[in-house]
């Protein structure tokens, strides 16, 4: 209780030297930078405990819910039946001297007990304008978009756009900035595909039709859209069982490709274009 108090008093602090630096006409509110880096914790990496913690229920849970009936009403589905709602579980490792602290594990980035500082900056003259912090284990895009609200209602910004890097390129961020209109220039995210299959984006997605086309110019039409937003479109196992490209294509046993697209990839489809453009490519060098 007593370290929340002084969590407030910190913000409130923070907030009163932003609106004096707005005052002073040292920020614009209109383009905001986000990124976080990690903070080594005064734990030793070894001393843990394993615990199972119960995962915070997304906030996109319910519009991410309505999304999905109505994208299987507009195909002639029926909706999906009630569910009961589970909560989601993971086991973590728990730090024994500083249980605050989150175990984190990735890809070139050193191995143990961290937190995640994530800070935005204004563009106008770099001044830092929220500063938030989460165990190391806590995901960038988390709380990312519940900050930018936070920005926007505490300063009255009028935010234009972001610039982030690829950690943000998740579709409920760009489902969020296209709900508050913001153009948003989000780094391109590496895949790595199967070794010797062609990857995803060698099928072309006609939305008129709302089908896609394979390299040999086959149909992939829409199968049925499951409870976690992701429509699938299916080819022909016939068609395909003749196909000179099949060897490089699937290696399911029914001679069957499927492709997977969200209910909300038009919108990260748009960021992806934001990037490639003059303006996108300004904001993303000033980032």
């Amino acid at each position: 209780r007593t370290r929340f108090k002084d969590t407030t008093i910190f913000q409130d602090i923070f907030d009163e030297i932003v609106l004096q630096a707005i005052n002073h006409d040292m920020v614009g509110g209109r383009v905001l930078f986000t990124d976080s880096t990690h903070l080594k914790a005064n734990a030793n990496k070894h001393k843990y405990t394993r615990k199972t913690i119960e995962q915070d229920t997304q906030n996109y849970i319910e519009d991410l819910n309505e999304a999905i009936q109505e994208d299987r009403e507009e195909h002639g589905k029926k909706p999906l039946p009630a569910k009961e709602e589970v909560k989601a579980e993971k086991e973590i490792r728990h730090s024994t001297t500083d249980p605050e602290s989150g175990y984190m594990y990735r890809e070139n980035k050193p191995e143990g007990f961290f937190y995640l500082d994530h800070r935005t900056t204004d563009m106008k003259h770099n001044i830092i304008t929220d500063a938030y912090v989460t165990p190391g284990n806590v995901h960038d895009s988390v709380p990312y978009l519940d900050r930018l609200d936070h920005q926007m209602a505490r300063f009255d910004f009028e935010v234009e756009a972001v610039a982030l890097d690829s950690g943000y390129l998740t579709t409920p961020i760009c489902k969020g900035l296209a709900d508050r209109h913001i153009f948003g220039v989000i780094a391109h995210r590496r895949y790595h595909p199967t070794r010797g299959l062609f990857p995803k984006w060698k099928f072309h997605y006609d939305s008129e039709q709302d089908r896609y086309i394979c390299p040999n110019q086959q149909t992939l039409t829409y199968s049925t859209t499951d409870r976690k937003g992701y429509r699938s479109y299916k080819s022909n196992p016939e068609t395909c069982s003749a196909c000179p490209l099949l060897a490089q294509c699937t290696r399911s046993k029914n001679r069957q490709k499927v492709i997977t697209r969200h209910v909300w990839e038009d919108h990260k489809e748009k960021v992806r274009q934001n990037r490639l453009s003059v303006s996108g490519k300004t904001l993303y060098k000033k980032r």
